[in-house]
């Protein structure tokens, strides 16, 4: 290859791209000799013309900036940059089916699917089954060079899944010598051990043709429970006294109708003095109710069922704060130039991922009750009584004995790439390379309950003899209420009758170890993803001369393959345990894409115009599933002096479906639905007159009465007539580097998205409402979706993906640095942050009216920033770092406006954490030691916030925890 000393020109290039942490790297080159370098590629541009800058705003994270934060795996790192969303953390990956320990990135807040992650520029295969989207935790953290984020839509440069923009991982090509980095943690609260082990080598061959580098890496961290970062602490929102509107968060608080114990109610599930519950010894009692309480009333029904300092559910206790986490990386790079024309590239990575996370246990609530029969054998003669010519009573109890259910994930791996670079003639370039990846995932869902074991157990009686047994095997003919209650048939099979173990549910610890070990199966689901792509790339940074300067062109072809294939177990599938009954689900698709990139300088050495170059992309892409889908990209970059460069970009973007959105299939779901017909409910539309007419067309009386009090079940999933999401951005900013103020840099920049038919579903609750609220009659498909029983309750919902939604975001960048001596050693400052002006959701696109104002509210920070000063003199290097978070809102902005008081407190406070870390390096001994500390004030999140859910990502809920560790050079 023709290589070329362009060191000046690259860091000129590269800090007119104003990442703050990138312009130290590019400052420290140009204090260096000149290097060789074959080519410069900064992401959001395939062309690597050293004078073409990116188009669009890009934020990057150093291997300094990494390894200054003592962090061992990537994604939550990644996560406190202000242009990534706290959307998967380790804390709160959990809040979905198998995605425990997997770090998905979210640039903008618009979802992991629209964000695209690449490696080196190339695409890495999905970790989550149906999904592209890329576990960011693999990335081996000492393999990293740099991350660049570009924000904005990507499509035409890229493709597919980059309407927010891309986050480039790249690492290392090449490495010489050999290093050990090893690093231990642990924290002030519970017992938190975090280990990393790193070991690279590399060595040149062939006279320095040839280099070939590998590295291993293993990271761990222990699970960390609520208990013992927290505490007991328990709190609920209650309704206020004399409020029928406002709730208030008080401690020691919690859901009455359910508990560890075990509870039911001779009447309404809201009138306290009506509900009773059980001693450890089975006894029953009166539920103790201490404090205040929620409690059903003629002008307050729908109540939140809480009480304070009383007989309440504690989900607390079981609620897991970080998940057990074990990876181990074998990366390999390796490169061979065949002459000075022409080099053959490989990069390899297979990882090793063991995540085990613990959560509620199965319970029975309202909408799924333990059933007991009046002749069930661990009735007391007082609980007999107080039944009185009662059958039955429904039993509402959180199962902690009988173990927490889990997931205990295995996932493996592996992707290769092979390719070729070279020259063809003195200005055409070429790349081409085959990249595959795949995904093996193995789950095993612990503590997964057999229900009809569970019921068949429940159903205890005494035999002949007194002895305690399961009713199944001694009158197999009789109709178990529970089972035919919460599954549909009502008959225990000969099968589970004679192994069937007997227990009671009557108060904490009652559930014997045997009869859980009966009824608690472990089921294994399993699923492969799989992703191959060809491509090549010709570039031309001299394709003609202009006036101004020589005009640089690329252009290239891509086909990719995508498949994904879940297999769950026949006892999911068949909806026989405590999980929803979950298909199998697979799929795939193919893509073939032809793309081409020009810059075009017009104008240059002019007063005021330093450079102004244009530039252009466009993309085509042939899906097999969707069709063709355009994709393109308009810029500016206005160099008007060596301080001051103006840059600006528009786009129009592309995503399609992916595999799940189109064959994930459809399953069980269950969610809470008030229905608008209710006659309290017929007031809260847009127009109360077209849903009472629409509700009365449906056959319902004015007085219609909700009568069902437990979570709604229904049918969710994919569609396989989806269309692609389109996106419109568009940035405009500057970067300043005055000449007058060495080692200083800022930028600012304006970006905005539009995203239209965007993939959702509607909620039950929208599909029930749309039904009738429709100005053109209850004729629609939300009416087809709410099937209503006999009695009018609503029975059965069907929410299906659709293109119906649509979001709007806009907001600033900033940037900023400052390198300056200091006491005789070199002091650095950054500032990264970034201001949302606004995120408007459109659920239903059509209809402009109905939109949702997220910004200022939990998850959806107008403010977000991390700051970093550091000082090395000598052999001594000292950080000190901050991440910032806005609160925001517990409600929604709509609810806030309509009443201030609603929630008590109603809005969560800012997150400001602290980290510092301090290392020295050995001189002439290739030994460099290290220590720091993360939260080091030992911040704690806003109340009742723990890390595990969307919004309260955004905040440190670990607290103060320690590292130490050593880096070694051997040579």
């Amino acid at each position: 290859m023709n290589r070329k000393i362009l060191t000046t020109a690259v860091c000129t290039a590269l800090v007119g791209v104003v990442a703050p942490a990138y312009a130290q790297q590019a400052e420290t080159a140009s204090n260096e000799d000149v290097t060789k370098i074959e080519t410069v590629t900064v992401t959001g541009s395939r062309i690597s013309n050293p004078n073409v800058v990116s188009p669009a705003p890009v934020s990057v994270l150093t291997a300094e900036d990494i390894k200054a934060t003592g962090a061992i795996n990537i994604g939550d790192l990644l996560t406190t940059m202000p242009q990534l969303a706290t959307t998967f953390t380790m804390g709160n990956s959990g809040r979905f089916i198998g995605t425990a320990g997997v770090a998905m990135q979210d640039l903008r807040n618009l979802g992991t699917a629209r964000t695209l992650v690449l490696v080196n520029g190339r695409r890495m295969v999905g970790a989550s089954a149906g999904t592209s989207a890329v576990d960011t935790n693999l990335i081996p953290a000492d393999w990293v060079e740099r991350v660049e984020i570009i924000t904005g839509g990507a499509s035409a440069v890229y493709g597919a899944d980059a309407v927010s923009g891309v986050v480039n991982f790249i690492l290392k090509k090449k490495f010489e010598g050999a290093n050990l980095h090893a690093q231990i943690g642990d924290s002030q609260h519970g017992s938190f051990g975090k280990e990393f082990i790193s070991l690279t080598g590399g060595w040149n061959f062939a006279e320095d043709r040839g280099n070939v580098a590998l590295s291993f890496e293993h990271s761990q961290q222990d699970r960390l429970m609520f208990g013992d970062r927290f505490g007991k602490q328990a709190y609920r929102a209650i309704r206020s006294p004399g409020s029928g509107f406002d709730n208030t968060l008080l401690p020691n608080a919690g859901n009455y109708t359910i508990t560890s114990a075990g509870t039911f109610s001779l009447g309404s599930n809201f009138l306290p003095e009506l509900r009773y519950t059980f001693d450890p010894n089975g006894q029953v009692r009166k539920q103790r109710f201490d404090g205040p309480f929620d409690r059903d009333s003629p002008t307050l029904r729908n109540t939140n069922a809480t009480c304070q300092n009383c007989d309440r559910l504690d989900g607390n206790q079981d609620l897991q704060i970080q998940p057990q986490y074990k990876r181990d990386t074998v990366s390999a790079v390796a490169g061979f130039d065949l002459n000075q024309d022409h080099r053959l590239y490989f990069e390899g990575m297979y990882s090793k991922v063991h995540s085990k996370s613990y959560f509620s246990p199965a319970f029975g609530g309202t909408g799924n009750p333990h059933i007991i029969e009046r002749d069930n054998a661990y009735v007391t003669p007082e609980l007999l009584a107080l039944m009185g010519a009662r059958q039955s009573i429904r039993v509402g109890r959180n199962d902690v004995d009988a173990g927490l259910r889990g997931e205990d994930t295995d996932r493996q791996t592996a992707r290769v790439v092979f390719g070729a670079e070279g020259a063809l003639t003195s200005d055409w370039l070429y790349d081409v390379s085959v990249n595959y990846g795949r995904t093996h995932e193995r789950r095993r869902n612990l503590n997964n309950r057999h229900m009809e074991r569970f019921y068949a157990g429940l159903d205890a009686v005494k035999d002949a003899n007194g002895n305690i047994v399961c009713r199944s095997k001694i009158d197999p003919g009789h109709t178990n209420l529970a089972l035919d209650f919460n599954q549909g048939y009502g008959q225990v099979s000969p099968e589970v009758a004679a192994s069937c173990i007997p227990f009671s549910v009557f108060g904490e610890g009652a559930i014997s170890p045997a009869a859980a070990n009966w009824f608690n199966v472990t089921t294994i689901s399993k699923a492969r993803l799989t992703q191959f792509v060809a491509g090549g790339s010709l570039t031309n940074n001299n394709l003609f001369e202009l006036k101004a300067g020589p005009v640089s062109f690329g252009t290239g072809v891509e086909y990719r393959r995508e498949t994904s294939r879940s297999i769950n177990d026949p006892l999911d599938i068949n909806f026989e345990t405590f999980l929803n009954a979950i298909p199998n689900s697979g799929g795939s698709y193919n893509v073939r894409e032809i793309w081409a990139e020009v810059a075009v300088p017009l104008l240059a050495d002019l007063p005021a115009i330093k450079s102004l170059t244009v530039g252009a992309a466009a993309r085509y892409s042939k899906y097999d599933t969707i069709g063709g889908a355009k994709a393109w990209r308009y810029n500016l970059d206005w160099a008007i002096n060596d301080s001051l460069r103006v840059r600006g970009n528009m786009s129009a973007a592309v995503r399609a479906p992916n595999i799940d959105e189109l064959f994930g299939g459809q399953s069980q779901n269950f969610g809470g639905v008030a229905d608008p017909c209710d006659m309290d409910n017929i007031g809260n539309a847009k127009n109360p007159a077209v849903r009472a007419r629409n509700c009365a067309a449906l056959g319902l009386a004015p007085t219609f009465t909700d009568e069902f009090s437990a979570t709604n079940e229904g049918l969710s999933g994919s569609n396989p007539d989806l269309d692609p999401e389109t996106g419109r951005s568009w940035t405009a900013g500057f970067v300043f580097t005055p000449t007058f103020l060495e080692g200083f840099g800022m930028n600012v920049d304006y970006w905005e998205i539009k995203l239209i038919d965007s993939i959702t579903a509607p909620t039950f609750q929208e599909t029930a409402d749309r039904c009738v609220d429709n100005p053109n009659g209850i004729d629609n498909i939300y009416c087809r979706n709410t099937e209503r029983g006999p009695d009018g309750q609503i029975s059965f919902l069907t929410s299906i993906n659709q293109n119906i939604a649509a979001t709007t975001t806009d907001g600033i960048d900033l940037g900023m640095y400052y390198s300056h001596g200091l006491w005789g050693g070199r002091m650095r400052w950054d500032l990264n942050a970034t201001k949302v002006l606004g995120y408007t959701d459109y659920p239903f696109q059509e209809d402009k009216d109905e939109s949702v104002d997220q910004n200022k509210t939990l998850g959806f920070p107008e403010w977000k920033a991390t700051v970093r000063a550091s000082y090395m003199r000598d052999n001594w290097d000292v950080n000190w770092s901050t991440r910032f978070a806005d609160g925001g809102l517990r409600v929604t902005n709509a609810s806030y406006r309509s009443n201030p008081t609603s929630t008590r407190p109603i809005k969560a406070g800012s997150g400001v954490f602290h980290d510092v870390r301090g290392s020295y390096t050995i001189k002439d001994s290739g030994w460099q030691i290290y220590g720091g500390v993360t939260n080091l004030f030992d911040s704690d999140p806003p109340v009742n916030l723990f890390g595990t859910g969307f919004g309260s990502g955004l905040y440190d809920s670990i607290g103060r925890a320690y590292y130490v560790g050593v880096n070694y050079k051997f040579f």
